[in-house]
């Protein structure tokens, strides 16, 4: 969750204008660093996210049963998406509009947005919480596959591997590295498809009681190649369509057509899949050698900062739009602008967590009660 602070905020200073984003640092103009942070954050977050959400939807359907599960999900997810939707997306859309007009950027394109009656904009377009629903949608199939009595102990779900792969070349997004975002309400079939294959497979992987092994960390290493992979062939179909993607960058619009009807980018899919799965496992042979021998300090730190991440991005996005705007015309370089944006949002939405919504009915609704730390301390002195 944290990640998706750092890509938005890197927006702004990306090589190139982003498609309907009204900020733009001109003097980044041909620096491709962000645009590697962007697309290596993209390449695996949602993957990574997915495969837990599966892993920890099989241990709470295994410990509150079906009916249990469903009423934690529409608790946790569902109504922290809708409320977010009625109130994050609608400001965070007439701030970008506000800034447009300023800008004389995309003007047209945000009157329409406001056009469609804020704050119900999220029925078109879900912004930065389109995964929620995606989630929501995912967790109700695989209820449904339960209840028929389905079994996710097989060594066939293996195959789900092979079938992100197949998801991938249907998407439409051949310039992003990485798995497609779908903003729309209406659910897009291999994008769907494709996190329904990670999320199953964390099921897969609670169900046959698999171990997290620390060697697993070496899966980090070949990683790299496959992104610096993915990275030239999408370079290599970027450098054959320049005026084709300079006619839509004119028109407001993106390069859109399937994956698979191009040699470089079906390629390219196969290097995305690769690192998508690679840090998978990774990170979690990384975190298994990281906290394995951790202190019972360390381990509060994590889940506070855990729990936290969750309202941070929820309502990161209109902050990082002001902090973008607020720094975009400083004389300082373009990466100290970046620096400021990420951190300044990061300490105000940690400190809004910290100070008015961990014990207040908002944090009980997205982790559940929580106990103050005092009280923590308290009570294993006491147990002492």
């Amino acid at each position: 969750m944290f990640l998706g602070i750092l890509l938005h905020a890197a927006i702004f200073v990306l090589p190139y204008p982003e498609w309907r984003w009204p900020m733009h640092d001109p003097a980044a103009t041909g620096d491709q660093l962000y645009r590697l942070v962007i697309d290596a954050i993209h390449g695996f977050r949602m993957p990574v996210f997915f495969l837990l959400s599966g892993f920890f939807s099989a241990l709470l359907v295994e410990r509150r049963g079906l009916r249990g599960f469903g009423v934690h999900r529409l608790k946790r997810v569902g109504l922290p998406w809708l409320i977010s939707c009625l109130t994050v997306i609608p400001i965070t859309v007439w701030l970008l509009k506000w800034i447009a007009n300023q800008q004389s950027a995309f003007t047209e394109i945000y009157d329409q947005l406001t056009i469609l009656a804020t704050p119900f904009i999220f029925l078109f377009n879900m912004g930065h919480l389109w995964f929620l629903w995606y989630l929501l949608i995912i967790a109700f199939v695989y209820m449904g596959l339960v209840r028929v009595g389905l079994s996710f102990r097989s060594s066939w779900w293996w195959l789900v591997v092979l079938a992100s792969f197949c998801a991938t070349v249907f998407m439409h997004e051949p310039l992003t590295f990485g798995s497609d975002t779908a903003v729309g309400i209406i659910p897009e079939p291999a994008v769907l498809l494709h996190y329904m294959c990670f999320f199953f497979f964390g099921v897969f992987f609670y169900q046959r009681q698999f171990a997290v092994r620390q060697w697993w960390a070496v899966a980090l290493l070949p990683a790299v190649p496959a992104f610096v992979t993915g990275m030239w062939l999408i370079g290599l179909y970027r450098s054959s369509n320049l005026e084709k993607i300079a006619l839509a960058r004119e028109e407001g619009s993106i390069v859109s057509q399937y994956l698979f009807n191009n040699l470089h980018t079906f390629m390219a899919c196969v290097a995305e899949v690769a690192f998508a799965w690679l840090m998978c496992f990774g990170l979690m042979g990384l975190s298994h050698f990281l906290f394995r021998s951790a202190s019972a300090t360390t381990e509060r730190v994590a889940q506070y900062l855990s729990d936290a991440t969750y309202w941070m991005y929820l309502v990161h996005l209109p902050l990082v739009v002001i902090a973008q705007w607020l720094v975009l015309n400083l004389e300082i370089s373009y990466h100290i602008k970046y620096l400021i944006v990420v951190t300044g949002v990061t300490l105000t939405v940690l400190l809004s967590y910290v100070w008015g919504v961990r014990h207040t009915l908002i944090g009980r609704s997205l982790n559940g009660p929580r106990t103050k730390w005092r009280d923590q301390v308290v009570n294993v002195k006491t147990n002492v």
